[in-house]
């Protein structure tokens, strides 16, 4: 069995290289450049209460109902998992002290004994394991019960399919400190995919909003309206001991808050933008007899790698793999003579390149779409035609190969570059450009399959890699971002953090000192 100190090692090995695929400085203040508006009232901002935004409806008090990362800043700042962020948004140990397995199956996971529900209760295994069951459980009907499938959770997939009963789904609490974890399969990345949201558990495992609301992280409820969420700090250590968690809508000023969780594209000032692990590219149909020539696809990336094209969206990037899981490895752009690959190609001015751009039809998506074209048809060797379509469409003409060019991309649950890639596999049910080598193949297999240490499993994942870029696998454009509006007074925020998370314990005011 791995020994204590291993498993410090592995929660070591999460720092997250990276981004939060949307998403990145220094832990200390934030450098913006200029605060949001301040209130007129003269008086200077409370050092002991925080004030946060969200353009939403509802509060989502449930960690089985989120659908957006926004809508999860109150839950994490109430409930905490087997593990957590950092605030670099490094995976590291919450109520999960260390971790044990020999087979990578059958994991065991030893509890903090000192962690307790705000009722004053021991958080225990049994809370995990009837979380899970209920998140499992198809009257449920949450849309995150696949994750336990993801992780390879024993029975999660016949349970949602309603062959097995919830008890039999791979999880069991030993004793009130120990949880064991059986997975269908090997798998070394665990640990760092337990910081998920649906994987928060609730007290006793019960609906939040029928059992009424039982915290076990760094705050509780103290108040609760339509519009507006006050929680209270459960340890006077921490700055911040009041968090107000406002809904607002697109005509209200958000000067008066002091994170505005999604701003609106409209609003400018303070906003900073976080790396998120997604990326976002155009596939190629290799089915296609234009696109299926290398030298085609290898002069509309030179093509479109030179405008930069999706900047004001994202961090420009030549890789299927967002930048912080890959440092180093980013492909410098050059010149490349386009006509020269056309011709070898077969194409002319009397025989263009007459390509389809399939896109669903969001305002990004059609805004990056006609930026693609614009750049193409600088060229006479180009005749690209646009196809605006909803997104259900695109989906269902994308898994029909019936497209030349689709927009597309990729986004990441828990920081792995290998996510990025396994979608490449010829034989991925996610492969569905009909893009093939046998070497990624192999390579792909082997991360699957054998027990590599960190510097092989690294290697094989920057072999592949390369080998996407040499054979134009796809047409990446940018590395999405994530945006919030934070005021410039606090301090405790990275900007390297791609998780996508904030909590408010992490935060603290620091007020400019008057003369």
């Amino acid at each position: 069995m791995l020994k204590l100190l291993q498993a410090v090692k592995i929660a070591k090995k999460f720092a997250k290289m990276t981004a939060c695929v949307l998403l990145l400085t220094s832990c200390d203040k934030l450098n913006s450049p200029k605060p949001i508006s301040q209130p007129s009232v003269q008086s200077q901002p409370s050092s002991t209460e925080l004030k946060r935004a969200i353009y939403s409806a509802v509060f989502q008090l449930d960690p089985h109902k989120v659908k957006v990362s926004a809508d999860a800043a109150p839950l994490l700042d109430l409930l905490v998992g087997l593990m957590a962020y950092n605030v670099k948004g490094d995976v590291v140990p919450a109520i999960a002290q260390n971790w044990f397995t020999e087979d990578e199956k059958s994991w065991l996971f030893i509890l903090d004994d000192k962690a307790t529900w705000s009722n004053g209760e021991a958080v225990t295994a049994q809370d995990f394991v009837a979380s899970w069951q209920r998140l499992v459980d198809p009257v449920n009907h949450s849309l995150l019960a696949k994750y336990l499938i993801y992780m390879g959770v024993e029975n999660a997939k016949a349970i949602t399919e309603q062959q097995k009963p919830v008890s039999e789904l791979g999880v069991t609490a030993l004793n009130e400190h120990t949880l064991q974890i059986r997975l269908s399969q090997p798998n070394r990345q665990l640990p760092k995919m337990l910081a998920h949201i649906a994987l928060l558990p609730t007290y006793q495992g019960k609906d939040p909003n029928s059992a009424g609301f039982i915290s076990n992280a760094a705050y509780q409820i103290q108040q609760i309206a339509d519009k507006k969420l006050v929680l209270q700090a459960r340890s006077e250590n921490v700055p911040f001991q009041n968090v107000e968690y406002n809904l607002i809508t697109t005509i209200q000023n958000y000067s008066p808050f002091d994170i505005v969780e999604n701003p609106l594209s409209s609003q400018k000032t303070n906003v900073i933008k976080f790396p998120r692990l997604c990326s976002y590219y155009y596939e190629f149909n290799f089915n296609d007899e234009q696109l299926s020539k290398k030298e085609v696809r290898k002069a509309l990336r030179a093509m479109v790698a030179s405008a930069n094209i999706g900047q004001d969206y994202g961090i420009p990037s030549q890789s299927v793999i967002p930048h912080n899981l890959v440092k180093d490895r980013e492909k410098q752009w050059q010149p490349i003579i386009v006509e020269q690959l056309l011709m070898q190609a077969g194409v002319s001015l009397h025989n263009p390149l007459k390509l389809t751009l399939l896109y669903d039809n969001s305002e990004m998506n059609s805004d990056i779409a006609n930026q693609i074209i614009r750049t193409l048809s600088q060229s006479e060797l180009f005749n690209i035609t646009p196809k605006s379509v909803d997104w259900q469409t695109a989906n269902q003409l994308r898994e029909q190969k019936d497209y030349q060019l689709v927009r597309s991309g990729w986004c990441a649950d828990y920081p792995d570059p290998l996510i990025f890639l396994q979608k490449f596999h010829s034989a991925s049910p996610d492969n569905h450009s009909g893009y093939k080598n046998d070497l990624v193949d192999e390579k792909l297999n082997q991360l699957q399959a054998e027990t590599l240490n960190h510097e092989q499993r690294s290697l094989l994942i920057n072999e592949i890699n390369d080998q996407l870029y040499n054979d134009v696998a796809v047409l990446p454009l940018f590395q999405y971002q994530h945006r919030v509006g934070v005021v410039s007074s606090l301090w405790g925020i990275d900007l390297s953090n791609d998780s996508e998370v904030i909590y408010s314990k992490d935060l603290k005011r620091i007020l400019e000192q008057k003369d």
